[in-house]
């Protein structure tokens, strides 16, 4: 597991640390290679015309990925299998 990368900033009252997530922390829907389209749930949404929260709860679902009670962020490479295959079942559940 990686490092969190961690910003400090200040505040008039006490040191705020503010953390920035990283690859690792995000639920991986195929390879992810370098050259892939990799999306997020948010821009999967939004290519698919629907609401982001609908698509992340259904993410989460036993149709969609599942839910580990871990994962909040997803990160889905369109061009691999399980991609392709992810974006036909969500185009069938919201159409």
């Amino acid at each position: 597991m990686g490092k969190k990368k961690v910003k400090v900033t200040k505040t008039s009252r006490k040191a705020v640390k503010e953390a920035k997530p990283t690859s690792s922390s995000a639920f991986q829907v195929g390879s992810c290679a370098k050259g892939h389209t990799v999306v997020n749930a948010s821009q999967m949404a939004e290519g698919l015309g629907i609401d982001a929260k609908r698509l992340r709860a259904w993410l989460r679902s036993e149709n969609g990925v599942g839910n580990d009670k871990r994962y909040t962020r997803y990160q889905i490479d369109l061009d691999s299998k399980e991609g392709k295959s992810l974006t036909k079942r969500a185009n069938v559940q919201f159409a």
